[in-house]
Formats: C-alpha cells, sequence, structure tokens
C-alpha cells in the first residue's frame, strides 16, 4: 500500500492535474478512498461535501481542491463516468438521458494481473477491428493496474450520429457490436494463452465511471497509464511504476466523425441501450451506495 503522503504528492503533479481535469471535466466524478465506513467498505464521494451537487472537476486545480476537501477520508483514485453531461449541478442531471451530450466507448478488458500479457492481446484485436471500420486516430489504450480499458475518443462520433440516437445508446452499441464480431477471437485467446480469468464485457451503463489517465490504481502501487495502440507490443506493466510511468500524452487526439460509420452500423445491428433509465422519488438506498455495492459485486479487477 501506497503511504499517503505519497498519493498526495502523486495528485499534487500539475502533469498529473490536467491529464485527470483533461478526461473528467464534463463528467461525473467519483473519489475511491482507502478510509472505509461502517459496513467495511471503502468510501466512494460522489457529491460535495454538506451537498448533493455531482462531485466534478472543470480545471486542473479541482483535483487538488477535491483532494484537500476529502483529505481526512485518505482520497486514492479518481473515476469518471463514460458520460459527458450538459449540465452537473444536482442529481437530477445524472439521470436525466437528454442531459448526456457525449459518451465514450470503451471496451473493459478484465484480468489476472499475472496474465497481462493475454489482456493486450485481447486490446490488440479490439483495436485492430476498429482499425477495419475505419477509427486509426481516435482511438487509444489505458492501462488500469489490473486490465485494461479500450476507449475511442467521444468527439470521434459526430453530432449528425448524435442527433439519430442518444450518446449512451450509440456507445452501449458500438461496443456490443465489436465484442460480437470478436467472440470467437476472444475465446480462442483463452485457449491458446490459457487466460482463464480473461473478460471482455460491455460495463457501457448510464452510471459507468473509468479510471482517470495517471489516476493511482485503488489498491494495486501504479499508476493508470494511456497507451499509444502501436505501441501495444512493447508495453509491459512496468510502465504503470509510480515512481517512472510511461504514458501517451496524445490520447486526447481525434478525428470528428472517423467513428461514424462503425456507429451507424453497430446502432442498426445492436440497437441502443437495453434499459431506459426514468427519474423516480428515491425507494432504494443513495446511488453512491448502489455504486459501491455494484463495485463490491464486480470485483476491483474490473477498475
Amino acid at each position: 500500500m501506497i503511504p499517503y503522503e505519497d498519493v498526495v504528492k502523486h495528485y499534487m503533479n500539475p502533469v498529473v492535474q490536467e491529464e485527470i481535469a483533461k478526461f473528467a471535466r464534463g463528467r461525473w466524478v467519483g473519489l475511491h478512498c482507502s478510509k472505509k465506513d461502517g459496513r467495511g467498505r471503502n468510501l466512494l464521494m460522489r457529491y460535495f461535501k454538506g451537498s448533493r451537487i455531482p462531485l466534478k472537476i472543470d480545471r486542473e486545480q479541482d483535483v487538488a481542491k477535491i483532494l484537500q476537501l476529502f483529505n481526512d477520508s485518505s482520497p486514492r483514485t479518481f473515476y469518471a463516468t463514460a458520460n459527458v453531461y450538459r449540465s452537473l449541478e444536482e442529481i437530477e442531471d445524472t439521470i436525466e438521458m437528454s442531459n448526456i451530450l457525449l459518451c465514450t466507448p470503451t471496451w473493459d478488458i478484465d484480468n489476472a494481473l499475472e496474465d497481462w500479457e493475454a489482456t493486450l492481446a485481447a486490446a490488440r484485436e479490439i483495436v485492430s477491428f476498429l482499425e477495419s471500420q475505419g477509427i486509426i486516430k481516435s482511438v487509444f489504450v489505458k492501462w488500469s493496474g489490473r486490465g485494461a480499458h479500450v476507449h475511442v475518443h467521444q468527439n470521434a462520433i459526430s453530432n449528425d450520429v448524435l442527433k439519430r440516437s442518444n450518446p449512451l445508446d450509440v456507445a452501449y452499441a458500438m461496443v456490443e457490436y465489436v465484442n460480437q464480431k470478436l467472440n470467437q477471437r476472444f475465446n480462442d485467446l483463452l485457449v491458446e494463452l490459457n487466460a482463464e480469468n480473461l473478460r471482455i464485457e460491455n460495463e457501457i451503463d448510464p452510471q459507468r465511471m473509468f479510471s482517470c489517465p495517471l489516476s493511482l490504481h485503488r489498491e494495486v502501487s501504479s499508476v493508470c497509464v494511456c497507451i499509444e495502440p502501436n505501441e501495444l507490443d512493447d508495453f509491459n506493466p512496468e510502465w504503470s511504476s509510480i515512481d517512472g510511468y510511461k504514458h501517451h500524452f496524445g490520447w486526447i487526439e481525434h478525428i470528428v466523425g472517423e467513428a461514424d460509420t462503425l456507429a451507424l452500423r453497430a446502432i442498426e445491428t445492436v440497437g441502443g441501450y437495453p434499459f431506459t433509465p426514468k427519474f423516480r422519488r428515491r425507494k432504494h438506498p443513495p446511488l453512491d451506495e448502489q455504486i459501491m455495492d455494484w463495485i463490491e459485486k464486480i470485483g476491483e479487477d474490473k477498475l
């Protein structure tokens, strides 16, 4: 476990703050802490203290401010939703589908750390398929600490497409479409690489969070680094070392409309997200408690 003073030192780095802010801007932020609640679960901060205003990061300086705000809970990891919102001023903003401005298509590759080569093999398959669909400049891979995420930049989907379908529907359909096309290849990898823990799943949903670039992993002593697709063959987990990480700063690059062809084909084939959430008066635990239950249920390898 990294001493908390080293956690603070890491997040005080202006480069780290800039990368987190680039990814988190416009998204609902989650702050995973080392301190536990009365049920023995790590605290997950989703709102500004004393309010139900969703936690958000608009500027680089907000990273340090949020860290200080929750200092007594020993913050550890910054997450942000796949969704980018038009407004984040009240809890209803995170629930209303029409408030979703953009959504980042993301493939979640879950695996045991020791089988990291199989994780990268799955990432290569996804990247190769995306390239075959014309998505070349708008894709990047992120090593999360135990697994990996393959992201397509949300702005690679043009407004022409988003006028027809909700961004969440588009992102869900794209991930599902690719997973269906590569399902047999993923099964082959399980056998070829003896990677029984390898899972590639569609985790896109209205509240799905992903680690922010250069955030620390919630338990593993590593940094969440981005990888340029053409460097996947060279990657090894040492790139995520806290003392000397190697990070692809060009992850934010994209071409508007580059993902349109795949997006339209996916929507036509898959349809949208299978469940349409609607806001109702609370008859269940607060959303942050539900999210913590969700984290425990899926296991920390996915985050």
